[in-house]
């Protein structure tokens, strides 16, 4: 079990979503230092509080739950959850088949979005607010509009209903380019020819998305590489079904909604955004200069200013 260094605890959850058992690596950002205490151990033995099957009780402070995008892990909500924790208990996962978390039995949006209510039930939350960035937007959505009374509200980053073809043919084909590499340097390097608009990527810090191989080569943290390269040219034709009924659950949200698009996002258009946030019947919308579609990496400062603003609004 790799270990998360941003949360304040870090926990491996076992749950059970149509009788698979999984395991997914959660961080935790819990406001209160009794709730510290109370699970630090809990934290340094994750292997016994996996065995044991114990469950986490309840923070007294309103739980965030933040779903990170396909393809990233829990760390791209590092900057979120450290401006949050004083006041929040903010978790992280990684989603199924991504970070150090095991694959989902099924991999669609209804699928991941499965695993949501009896992670929530693992960490004893009974009503929280979701932050969901692209894919963890579409899961985030569909859990929302399939329990209702479990969120309080919802925090959309650049993901809609209709998404821009070449916007999203260009994540595919970069998650599918490369098959390895042969050193942290050289995955920095291909990254920033990805991302242009990025000041720096530091090698060091894409151990959190990167594994290393036996053969010395390191390897993405997600499913997505092995499953477009065994798939092929498929996925041009299939990628609009994971958004397919989106907008109907969008429809049918009852809680406050912010919408995030990043200003020059090639994902989701202005005209996308604002259809996404008219849909959702007690919405708002609002930009995050200076980013692109990975708007929380692009201007975390921004986005958390933007995020914050809103939980602030609600009194949550």
């Amino acid at each position: 079990m790799v270990v998360h260094e941003f949360g304040r605890i870090p926990q491996c959850a076992a749950i059970n979503v149509a009788g698979n058992p999984l395991q997914i690596v959660t961080v935790l950002v819990a406001p209160r230092r009794r709730h510290l205490e109370q699970h630090g151990e809990l934290a340094r033995d994750h292997q016994r509080t996996r065995r044991r099957g114990g469950k986490d009780e309840p923070s007294a402070a309103p739980a965030v739950l933040c779903l990170h995008g396909g393809g990233q892990t829990a760390y791209m909500f590092e900057e979120l959850g450290a401006a949050l924790h004083a006041r929040y208990h903010v978790l992280a996962p990684d989603l199924p088949d991504h970070g150090d978390s095991d694959p989902a039995p099924e991999f669609g949006r209804h699928g991941l979005a499965a695993t949501i209510p009896p992670l929530c039930a693992h960490f004893g939350l009974r009503r929280l607010v979701l932050v969901g960035a692209s894919l963890g937007g579409i899961v985030s959505l569909t859990h929302a509009a399939a329990h209702p009374d479990s969120v309080a509200a919802v925090v959309l980053i650049d993901v809609g209903h209709r998404l821009e073809e070449q916007g999203v043919m260009k994540i595919m084909d970069f998650m599918q380019a490369h098959e390895s590499f042969g050193s942290l340097e050289e995955a920095a390097t291909e990254i920033a020819k990805y991302l242009p608009h990025r000041q720096s990527v530091r090698p060091e810090r894409l151990r959190r998305n990167l594994r290393q191989r036996p053969d010395g080569r390191w390897v993405w943290k997600h499913g997505y590489n092995r499953r477009l390269r065994a798939e092929g040219d498929e996925h041009r034709r299939t990628w609009r079904n994971v958004i397919d009924g989106l907008d109907v659950d969008a429809a049918s949200l009852r809680c406050p909604a912010l919408v995030l698009r990043g200003a020059f996002s090639d994902v989701l258009s202005s005209a996308g955004a604002e259809e996404i946030a008219a849909l959702i019947p007690n919405a708002r919308l609002a930009t995050v200069a200076n980013a692109g579609h990975l708007a929380a990496g692009d201007n975390p400062e921004s986005t958390v200013n933007l995020i914050a603003g809103f939980l602030n609004e609600l009194r949550w």
